[in-house]
Order: structure tokens, then sequence, then C-alpha cells
């Protein structure tokens, strides 16, 4: 035993080994799900377009477990092709970490493959398709663990509070094959579909059109935040929804998840401040925060309350190019909205840019070094603290439903 303990990498191994052992024969019981994974049509944009939903919805089920209980997942691949369930963040044994190829065969079509694995956590995960590009089309959903009643760590006023599971993503009407192939050929068309080409009308209209020239002769691209147009975001699969259940009062923790391929998502909230309570599964000191920035793959349990009666507030949910936004609403009543974040100053990002490259096209190493001790993308990023320009889009207005 002493020469276990003193080769320090057999020692992990075998602490985890003890550890998934020992909540095996603990759990309190296995909580089983079945998921149908099946072809589909969808149509977010008035075009019908191939989706993969999963128990005949997108997103996936929310799947549901106390810290102790064993999982058992059922799924049933009903398609054509190959396809996995990756975990994201659960700590388990390797083989049912859900990666084709590395822990796991994949899924053949028509078949049914079981994982079993012990909950020893709790907190906001989520869990996607790990084959192709499957999850872009419908395969991800939440993954939710509770802590048990008895657990030291409950807070009181937090982990005792509804909850509403919340997950972000993106729908293209393009084959996400064709996005991969878009992005490899540095195409301009998703800055054109977006709006966020820096034309020379627009130039010239801000007052940047020497910084225009300058970029087109050195040949830099046009500045961007982001690299894929998308037809619509989403929360829960849909472009809009209402909690009306909410009264005035009540306090909601909302677990949010962002399944998005490539999107950062800013949240802002019509009610008021929001508290951040968890991080990717991890319980935080409560923090009062005016918006927050949730980036891929990350998750958040963030605590918001309905401060009036007869109103529902809005949650906006705007990618981080400020291009397009999402949003529910919370409570019923009159729609209480968020003003909408202004656009972008990607001609100051622009200017700053021309100082890395000389004249011919050529890097200039001085230029750079130059150019990032002054840059301040704060100025870029944040128009709405350093002088806004244009909206990105048109006032909303309140509405009753």
């Amino acid at each position: 035993m002493y020469l276990f303990i003193k080769n320090k990498k057999i020692l992990p191994k075998i602490c985890l080994f003890f550890v998934f052992t020992i909540q095996a024969v603990y759990a309190q019981k296995v909580v089983r799900y079945d998921l149908y994974v099946r072809d589909t049509m969808v149509n977010f944009t008035g075009k019908d377009k191939r989706a993969i939903a999963v128990n005949g919805q997108i997103p996936m089920p929310t799947l549901i477990f106390t810290e102790g209980d064993t999982a058992e997942i059922y799924v049933h691949n009903e398609l054509d092709e190959e396809t996995s369930l990756h975990w994201h963040g659960l700590i388990l044994p390797n083989k049912e970490d859900g990666v084709p190829y590395l822990t796991q065969m994949p899924i053949k079509p028509h078949s049914t493959y079981i994982y079993k694995f012990p909950i020893i956590q709790h907190g906001t995960h989520w869990y996607h398709s790990h084959t192709g590009l499957q999850e872009q089309i419908g395969m991800y959903g939440s993954f939710v663990m509770n802590k048990k009643s008895d657990d030291p760590s409950n807070r009181k006023g937090i982990d005792d509070l509804p909850t509403v599971p919340i997950i972000l993503s993106e729908w293209t009407d393009y084959k996400p094959e064709n996005v991969h192939r878009m992005l490899h050929n540095a195409t301009d068309w998703f800055a054109i579909k977006k709006g966020t080409t820096q034309s020379y009308a627009e130039a010239l209209k801000s007052g940047y059109f020497k910084t225009k020239l300058i970029n087109e002769w050195k040949r830099m691209l046009a500045m961007d935040v982001s690299d894929v147009y998308y037809d619509r975001f989403l929360i829960n699969g849909k472009y809009e929804s209402q909690f009306s259940q909410f009264k005035a009062g009540d306090k909601i923790r909302l677990r949010i998840s962002n399944a998005g391929a490539s999107t950062y998502f800013w949240l802002n909230y019509a009610g008021g401040k929001m508290t951040v309570v968890a991080n990717d599964g991890n319980d935080v000191e409560p923090v009062e925060i005016d918006r927050l920035l949730i980036a891929v793959s990350e998750t958040y349990d963030v605590m918001v309350t309905i401060p009036t009666e007869n109103t529902a507030f809005e949650l906006l949910v705007t990618s981080e190019d400020r291009t397009k936004s999402t949003a529910i609403y919370l409570g019923s009543g009159v729609k209480e909205m968020v003003a909408p974040l202004p656009k972008l100053k990607y001609f100051e990002g622009m200017k700053m840019m021309n100082g890395m490259m000389k004249m011919n096209g050529d890097l200039d190493d001085m230029g750079m070094q130059m150019s990032l001790n002054q840059m301040d993308m704060n100025t870029v990023m944040y128009p709405e603290i350093t002088g806004e320009v244009e909206t990105s889009s048109s006032n909303r207005k309140s509405t009753q439903f």
C-alpha cells in the first residue's frame, strides 16, 4: 500500500475508484430516462429544415437528479447515422463520458445504448451529442443535479427557490457542415448577412473614411466580434416565451446554460439587478450584478425577483456582437422591456487594427506592439459607457399579453 501512496499518479485513480464504488453502494435510487433520438423537421425562419429531436423536442429533455442517485439513461438511436451523448462537466467513470472512439464506440443506427453512472455532485450542467455536428441541429439539453435535503451546504432562500432551467442556443438554416466550410474559406458572407461589413458608405457617414481606405490598402479584413451569422437565437428552443405563473415578490432561480456553438451572450433583466449564486455547477458567494456575459458551454445560476404585479419582466439575451437577441418574460401583464444594447464601434476597432500592418500588408512588429499598448477594446465593446452609436435594433413597445 505504501508503494501506491508514494506513486502520485496512481493515488488519484485509487481515490476516484473508492468514490465511485461507495457512491454506487449507497446511491439513494436509480433514476431512469429513455431518450429517443429521431430525425425531425423544424421551421424557425419560415423554411422547413432538418433537425434532430429527442423525445420529440428541441432542446433535449431536462434531466433532473439528486446527488447520490444513480443515473440510468437509455439512448434509443432511431437515426440512420451514429450518435453519442456527452455529459458536460460531470464527474463520472471514463467509459460513460460519451466521446465516440475515445471512451466508447458510437451508438449505431437503430440500436440502444445504456449510460449508467453515480451522481456524486450537484449543480447546473448540460449534455449534448459528441458525434459530428449533431449538437448544432438540436442535440443539447439541461442536466440538473439537486442537493440532498439534508446537505449541510444547503442555502436557505437560494437552494429552496423554484427553478427554471434555461438553455441558450443558436439556429442557422445553413447545414452546419456548410458553415464549417465557409469559415475555412474566410468568406465575407456572414458579415454581409449581419450588416457588419463596415462599408465605405458607413465609414463616410461615421467620419472614418480615411480609416477605411487605410484598412483596404493594407488588405485588412473588416473587424468582427463573431464569425457566424445565425438566423435565430433561442431560449429553450423558442425565440420568445413567457412564464406567467410567477407573481409579485416571487424569487426565481434560473439555471442557465450556454449551448451555443460559437456565441457569447449578454443577459439583461428588466426587473432590476440579478444575483449570481453559482457558476459551472459550483456555489459562489452571492453577488448582485446589472448584467451578465455567459461564454460558450458555461453555466450560471442566477436569482431574480418579480418586483411588481401585472407586469411581465423581460430577460433579454443578446449576442455579444449585438446583432440579434431573444427573450423570455417572467410574470404576467404588460411587458416591461430592456433597452436594447447599442451597436458596437467597429470603426474604432478597425483604426486600432490598422496599426498592426505595414502599407504593403506585411506584419509590422513595432506597430503591433504600439497598437497593443494603446488598444482599449472597451471603447469598441462597451459603447453604452464610452458613448453610444446607432442602436442595433428598433425601439420596442410594451404590449399586453
